[in-house]
């Protein structure tokens, strides 16, 4: 799975954090930047979360069903997604801090099955067919793990049970060593318009050391095939700052990508998840070189530049789309914290600013699916919920309308962030004209700092 879709349907106590990442600065807040030289590398010593505003309370485990049941009876009535996890993997990536299952057969055709149950148990609430759902998600874990049939089957069920908008974005997450010929046609068969692979690197030896499948002659291939086909958007997840990776890697990289003439790419900083595979390797001495927040700020202002150069259409922070044919829209949509249902064991979705968590357990999931919606957990809204989302969203385009947006809340936020934007600038992470701020290059690289910094600033007593 992406480091972007993966990391966000995870429960996390951003303010907790953000304080803990921080920890003393030379400021009475952790909000404000360091003034340096290069902003771009010294900011801030460190990302302060990997996605802003993820917070929530938890409702009580004794009245969650109840809770769940009342929210499957509310009516949506804006953009919307759907969520459908495939918790299975052949390999368990390196870098990877959510692996859940392995990939075998039988495991996997049940698991087909349950999913097709929960999906025609949902059908006929009101919460699902109350407005249309404007794109699909099927992300893991490994979708393309599962068999020919099996994909094409819970395609199918997805189209016939969900009200998917005409032009509705179905995304099938997948992996260059699964994809065989068969199972892209089972994909397009099934409604998919869009693939997005995760290569996270072309070069064979970094792709070898992560425990990737193939090389860097079949990926090209297979990336190629895939685009022949032309019934899809075909988007690849590319990591800066992977073990033994150079800058020289990394520009090759971005360089084989565009050869390819693919339709989008995310350009990724690697998570090194604390106590994680990679972080042990990485202690143990096994990489010769890995990245320090440095080198990948640098790394990332050379993939900005190289893409800009190329004149791909820049659709969010960390994603380009070549021409018009990617649009992005499941992960904009994340970013603006919208609704959307979840399906899967381990899926998490958003109903009405409630968080929704369904069981991770694969064997209780599959013995509830389709009898009963398996939610594990609920989290109710943030009391900022809707300025949250609105920070979160527009910071992930690069830019934020504050006179606009405060207008919406009734909130002078000019005035409240003022003392924050004011700091940001003279730091040379923003600038401000007309009410809006827009992120420099180094803004760019701090926006998680940045989104999550304003929405703490917010809370603090002395902001309102």
């Amino acid at each position: 799975m992406t480091q972007e879709i993966s990391t966000a349907r995870r429960d996390a106590n951003a303010k907790l954090k953000l304080m803990e990442t921080f920890g003393a600065t030379s400021f009475d807040r952790p909000y404000f930047a360091e003034i340096c030289d290069n902003p771009l590398t010294g900011a801030f010593r460190k990302k302060a979360v990997v996605h802003a505003g993820i917070e929530g309370t938890a409702v009580p485990q004794e009245v969650t069903a109840n809770v769940w049941q009342t929210l499957s009876k509310t009516q949506r009535r804006g953009k919307t997604s759907a969520y459908i996890h495939i918790p299975f993997c052949s390999t368990h990536c390196l870098y990877c801090g959510f692996f859940a299952n392995p990939a075998q057969k039988d495991k996997m055709q049940a698991y087909a099955k349950a999913l097709v149950r929960e999906l025609e148990g949902d059908r006929d609430l009101d919460l699902v067919q109350s407005y249309p759902v404007n794109a699909v998600y099927l992300g893991g874990g490994t979708p393309t793990a599962l068999e020919s049939s099996d994909l094409k089957r819970v395609l199918d069920t997805v189209r016939r049970c969900l009200p998917l908008a005409n032009d509705c974005e179905i995304t099938v997450e997948g992996r260059i060593s699964d994809l065989s010929q068969e199972k892209i046609q089972a994909c397009i068969d099934g409604g998919a318009n869009r693939f997005s692979i995760g290569v996270q690197t072309f070069d064979t030896g970094i792709r070898t050391g992560l425990g990737r499948v193939a090389g860097r002659e079949t990926t090209m291939e297979r990336l190629s095939d895939l685009k022949q086909t032309n019934h899809a958007a075909i988007i690849i997840d590319l990591i800066f700052g992977l073990p033994d990776q150079t800058m020289e890697t990394w520009e090759k990289d971005i360089d084989s990508f565009l050869d390819l003439e693919l339709d989008g790419v995310d350009l990724y900083q690697l998570i090194r998840f604390p106590g994680g595979s990679l972080d042990k390797a990485a202690r143990s001495g096994r990489f010769k070189t890995l990245a320090d927040q440095t080198q990948r700020a640098l790394m990332f202002e050379a993939g900005v530049n190289r893409m800009a150069r190329a004149r791909y259409q820049r659709l969010s922070i960390s994603h380009w789309g070549r021409k018009f044919r990617e649009r992005n829209r499941y992960n904009l949509a994340m970013k603006e914290k919208t609704d959307c249902l979840a399906y899967g064991s381990g899926a998490g979705g958003t109903v009405n600013g409630h968080l929704v968590f369904l069981n991770g357990n694969l064997d209780a999931y599959l013995e509830t699916a389709g009898k009963t919606k398996p939610v594990a957990r609920i989290m109710t809204p943030s009391p900022h919920a809707d300025l949250i989302a609105l920070i979160s969203g527009s910071l992930e385009l690069g830019h934020m309308d504050l006179r606009s947006a405060g207008s919406r809340l009734g909130l002078d936020l000019e005035t409240i962030f003022s003392p924050l934007t004011e700091q940001w600038e003279r730091a040379g992470l923003i600038t401000r004209e007309q009410g809006w701020i827009t992120l420099t290059l180094a803004g760019q690289f701090w926006q998680t700092n940045l989104a999550q910094g304003m929405i703490d600033y917010y809370k603090q007593p002395s902001s309102t």
